[in-house]
């Protein structure tokens, strides 16, 4: 009977052996399914540059149908694809409000930034930038035709409403030269130019090329002659630090199309926009 006990014992010992063998090797091959699947992630990661940017700011970044599909077309765009090109990755776009882009890059949601937004100190204590890739020579106030000799200056704004994106630097602009106007803050700029020809507000101030766009395809709209002080232009925005390493390609594309090649785009953006 001690002999059979003993046997028995060395049997379901060596089964609890066998077993705890058995769990320990299924949770390495867990584990290093795991660790497949988080190196597979990041190699995705790796291959894509996902910008993300406000598409509807023609020329810059705006929906048109190409081929009956909606597509998102402008000059950073194609940016944004010679960044992607020259790094070797494909280029995914998010569409985003503006007012919390930097946001969602600082969470890592997205890569980068173009969405004609110019630096400010503000915007530097979040994110860090590229070089200057376009100039934003001026801006545009515009009005209904029929208000056209009502605004004429600065100071003929005060009491009336004036349309401004969100989180842009024309609603400092308003607000620091069209004394005692009253900012309109909306979501997104076709917002803010249909509340000015349905005559929900009075003006809508917006960059020069953006607002050129509209004048040019909305009959009824004029341009108010008065110069603002000049702005930083468009850069491209990355993560504080640069943790991805992103800054030295971008700022070689930016030197390479900077000029003549991002204007060429600008001119073909326009021409597309007015075709809607």
């Amino acid at each position: 009977m001690k002999n059979m006990k003993k046997l028995m014992a060395l049997l379901m010992a060596a089964m609890m052996l066998f077993a705890l063998a058995a769990c320990s090797g299924e949770g390495e091959e867990t584990q290093g399914n795991e660790n497949d699947n988080e190196e597979n992630n990041n190699n995705e990661q790796a291959e894509t540059l996902t910008m993300g940017t406000s598409a509807d700011y023609a020329p810059f970044e705006f929906h048109t149908m190409i081929d009956g599909t909606d597509t998102i077309v402008g000059a950073d765009i194609e940016m944004a694809k010679a960044l992607a090109e020259d790094m070797g990755k494909e280029l995914e776009i998010k569409d985003v409000s503006f007012d919390v882009l930097l946001n969602e890059l600082q969470n890592g949601t997205i890569d980068i930034v173009i969405a004609g937004m110019s630096a400010d100190p503000e915007r530097e204590a979040q994110c860090d930038h590229s070089d200057v890739y376009y100039d934003a020579a001026y801006q545009r106030l515009i009005v209904r035709e029929e208000d056209a000799e009502k605004f004429t200056s600065f100071d003929d704004f005060e009491g009336a409403k004036v349309a401004v994106q969100s989180g842009t630097i024309q609603v400092d602009l308003a607000n620091e030269n069209l004394t005692g106007c009253e900012t309109v803050i909306l979501q997104t700029v076709p917002d803010a130019f249909n509340n000015l020809i349905n005559g929900k507000v009075d003006a809508v101030l917006v960059d020069g090329y953006v607002g050129d766009s509209y004048i040019e395809t909305n009959e009824g709209l004029v341009a108010v002659e008065a110069e603002f002080p000049p702005q930083d232009g468009f850069v491209v925005w990355v993560q504080k630090g640069d943790p991805k390493g992103l800054l030295e390609s971008i700022n070689k594309t930016v030197a390479e199309i900077k000029g003549e090649t991002y204007e060429g785009w600008v001119a073909e953006a326009r021409e597309l926009s007015g075709e809607e």
